[in-house]
């Protein structure tokens, strides 16, 4: 098949995909016929069974679904369609910091130590303490995830060994690579343990302050750690690295601030929604340390797993990427687990929003997903 049949063939599918696809709202016609086209393409690249995504631009929003909840269920997503955030829930720990930062429950520069359980053992280097700032940045010195985890076996739940019990005895013996705050990599581990800091000086478990300071305040009904028995039924699932569908795991709490959230593409719209209300005085505070570049690319040892030939500076959980050509500025955070995979890229001084996900979990195919999200972002906010 020549290029131009194949171009042909992929503008007549989008077409057939825009007349089926279910949206939830969008006034704006730019914002409506911009999001629409993008997502029928980005669902025909993914391979996904399904894809969700939400859009904003300033007052305005959209949420899109295309294909299937799950494979073979012939159900359209919807705006209301729980799927699993993965690793964005690192930026929704980021903004519950900043709350609890904003009204002086915490300080970003307090060592991790301080909420240690009793007996546990935090390294150093050279007297440089890990601070909450350090876990929240990716440059604690710590690994991408818990060492010497051995595999699952076939039908094991692959995530029921990250507990926060083994993640304190391993750190007792860790030694750091260099200096928190002078390197990136990016680590599960440490917003495993950012989780286990804020829910102690919280005096309740992170998920409840996940709820009390970011879900319940935004009337984000549908995220959440944990899904209940009416919420299930509404719940996604996707193909995971075998190309088998993945079962809906239930994950450790340890597990809650660095990837185990759940959501909806209306709930992502609000979300969206109040971090792009950058003149709003309500929570201007928390939003102003929530979006704070921290950590600067230009000085820094290494900079592994955090995006690093677009990267310029790390905020809470955010990989933030200063103005570029016909791209504003922009903050984004990718995720992936259990047959997701998932991106949300904000311009905040634009007013514009996008997030997407796919139930296929498949890293080849993520980069264009990527692209994708960010050039509708660009048409919608042009420099």
């Amino acid at each position: 098949m020549t290029p131009t049949s194949n171009t042909r063939r992929l503008a007549a599918a989008v077409a057939l995909l825009l007349a089926a696809a279910s949206p939830t709202r969008a006034d704006d016609i730019v914002l409506k016929d911009a999001a629409s086209m993008s997502g029928g393409v980005m669902w025909l690249s993914s391979g996904a069974p399904g894809l969700v995504l939400a859009a904003v631009r300033r007052d305005d929003s959209i949420v899109l679904g295309f294909g299937e909840t799950r494979p073979g269920s012939k159900v359209e997503p919807t705006g209301r369609s729980i799927l699993r955030m993965g690793s964005i829930a690192k930026v929704m720990a980021g903004q519950t910091l900043a709350s609890m930062v904003a009204d002086g429950t915490v300080k970003l520069t307090e060592p991790l130590a301080k909420y240690a359980p009793p007996g546990a053992k935090v390294p150093a280097f050279a007297g440089r303490e890990i601070t909450l700032l350090d876990l929240a940045t990716y440059t604690a010195g710590l690994p991408r995830e818990l060492p010497d985890v051995p595999d699952p076996r076939p039908g094991e739940n692959p995530y029921a060994r990250f507990q926060a019990d083994a993640y304190w005895r391993w750190l007792a013996g860790a030694t750091l690579p260099y200096a928190p705050g002078s390197g990136a990599m990016y680590s599960n581990l440490g917003f495993g343990l950012l989780g286990e800091a804020l829910a102690k000086a919280g005096g309740k478990p992170y998920r409840a302050l996940l709820a009390e300071r970011v879900a319940t305040p935004l009337r984000m009904l549908d995220t959440t750690a944990k899904l209940s028995d009416a919420q299930t039924p509404r719940a996604m699932t996707g193909l995971d690295l075998d190309g088998k569908e993945a079962p809906l795991w239930e994950t450790p709490v340890a597990m809650d601030a660095s990837g185990n959230v759940f959501t909806t593409g209306d709930d992502m719209a609000t979300w969206m929604r109040w971090h792009l209300g950058i003149n709003e005085t309500a929570s201007s505070e928390v939003r102003t340390i929530d979006h704070a570049p921290y950590r600067w690319h230009d000085g820094l040892k290494a900079a592994v797993g955090v995006n690093g030939n677009h990267m310029d500076a790390l905020g809470l959980g955010w990989i933030i990427s200063m103005p570029k050509a016909n791209r504003p500025l922009i903050m984004a955070k990718s995720g992936g687990l259990a047959g997701f995979m998932t991106y949300v890229v904000l311009a905040p001084t634009r007013g514009v929003g996008v997030f997407v996900a796919v139930n296929r979990l498949n890293f080849p195919m993520f980069e264009g997903l990527q692209n994708g999200a960010n050039s509708l972002l660009s048409d919608l906010a042009p420099r």
